[in-house]
């Protein structure tokens, strides 16, 4: 049966939805799964920032102090814009801090992590108007329940794999919101992606909060690896992506096969933190200054290869010394792509024991200096590209020369002509560089 609301007016209608999603893509993925439940009871949906929605769901991010204060702003803007509508909040930070969320204007529910996958609950949060919270422990049991695949492209998927995280970092919230580290059995893998598969999708795109412990949770290892192989035994036609892993979770198997096998993208994401010794150990993360680099330096060995790090600048007790170690650090390596955040304090976390970290003008000097580092990398690999050949799948919009596609290498390519026929894996001709895009043309076929 089809949920009904009444209006003032005493028609009856099908409630009105609209779905707002802040952060990563681990977000946009539940928003999916979200959305598909949703739609499935009969509800409609309408543009985020419809004035004809009757709810709007918000699922936030909470990994760092201004990703809260988005979330609240975005709130008050909604009801400011929209203010019959009951406003629905949900995700990492309705998990950390529910008490922070519910005096908000409009706000008349919010929901933690699992509580949003309990059909019961979801349905009551669209049909109420008196507000509740509904927000179980960050650390429970949870099953593993998303099932819609994100469209990242007119040619790529995003497919959760993976959830919750067990490491702890000293200043990673992200295991006291995502709850503990589970796995998505090998075999439903393999079936959600002969679906997306079927339904016309060439690249797939793996991802978790904690990808590279895929598997550990039922006792299995090098888990990662045999799943990516598997996949691609679904046939020819189609490659995979990884999406970011940490350093220490690339076994020896999965850093072979980036760079040897032709259809798993030269594609390597590896968030680094600081390239000091001693702030690695401060941060609990597991690896040395020194093991990273032979693992980028291995990698990229079997080049070109698209190699991104994170870093974060001014966690508690980083000086000039530590920092400097970072910078020359990162200037050695072959990383393509980098990118830089403040360290932000997040309560109940190891670090935030530590104090206040640096303070805010030195440490957005520099930033601004990694963030250039950054830039000169990035546009030296997009020169070093031209010349060379790419495979490529088709993206949504186009570019000023043409439509755009994705490389393999993580660098989008404007082309001057669109394949015949879409899907598929194409061969680009990269001729120059585009701004942060390559220009290139169709390899002509047959």
């Amino acid at each position: 049966m089809t949920d009904v609301t009444i209006s003032p007016e005493g028609s009856r209608k099908a409630p009105r939805v609209s779905f707002w999603t802040l952060g990563c893509r681990l977000n946009q993925y539940d928003t999916a799964a979200l959305r598909a439940r949703i739609l499935d009871s009969g509800h409609i949906e309408v543009p985020a920032g419809s004035a004809d929605a009757d709810v709007v769901f918000v699922n936030t991010c909470t990994v760092t102090a201004r990703a809260d204060q988005e979330a609240r702003q975005l709130i008050r803007k909604i009801h400011r814009s929209q203010p019959g509508a009951r406003i629905v909040v949900t995700g990492c930070y309705a998990q950390r801090a529910p008490e922070e969320l519910r005096p908000l204007a409009g706000v008349t529910a919010v929901l933690g992590s699992a509580e949003r996958d309990e059909p019961e609950a979801l349905m009551h949060a669209v049909r109420s108007r008196t507000p509740f919270v509904h927000v179980g422990a960050g650390r429970a049991n949870r099953d593993f329940k998303t099932v819609a695949p994100v469209l990242v492209g007119r040619s790529r998927a995003l497919l959760k794999v993976q959830d919750g995280c067990d490491s702890f970092c000293a200043f990673c919230i992200v295991p006291y919101v995502r709850g503990r580290a589970r796995s998505l059995p090998h075999e439903e893998v393999l079936a959600r992606a002969r679906r997306l598969l079927h339904a016309g999708f060439t690249e797939i795109v793996l991802t978790g909060a904690d990808l590279g412990s895929y598997g550990r949770d039922q006792g299995e290892t090098e888990a990662l690896p045999r799943l990516v192989e598997a996949l691609l035994d679904l046939g020819d036609g189609h490659r995979i992506r990884l999406s970011s892993i940490e350093p220490n979770k690339v076994d020896r198997t999965l850093a072979g096969l980036i760079g040897s096998e032709p259809r798993l993208c030269r594609h390597l994401h590896v968030p680094l933190q600081s390239g000091s010794s001693r702030v690695l150990r401060a941060m609990r993360r597991g690896y040395t200054p020194e093991q990273y680099a032979a693992l980028v330096s291995g990698v990229s060995a079997r080049g070109p290869i698209g190699i991104g790090a994170d870093v974060i600048v001014g966690f508690p007790g980083e000086g000039e010394a530590e920092f400097q170690e970072t910078y020359d650090f990162l200037e050695s390596l072959p990383i393509t792509f980098l990118h830089v955040f403040r360290y932000s304090q997040r309560p109940g976390t190891a670090a935030a024991r530590l104090g206040a970290g640096g303070q805010d003008g030195t440490v957005r000097e520099r930033s601004e200096r990694l963030r250039v580092l950054g830039e000169a990398k990035s546009g030296a690999f997009r020169r070093s590209l031209v010349g060379s050949t790419l495979p490529v799948v088709m993206e949504s919009g186009r570019g000023s020369r043409g439509p755009i596609a994705m490389s393999d290498v993580y660098v989008p390519v404007e082309l001057d002509h669109g394949p015949e026929r879409r899907g598929g894996i194409h061969t680009a001709c990269i001729e120059g560089v585009s701004g942060t895009r390559l220009a290139g043309s169709l390899a002509a076929t047959g």
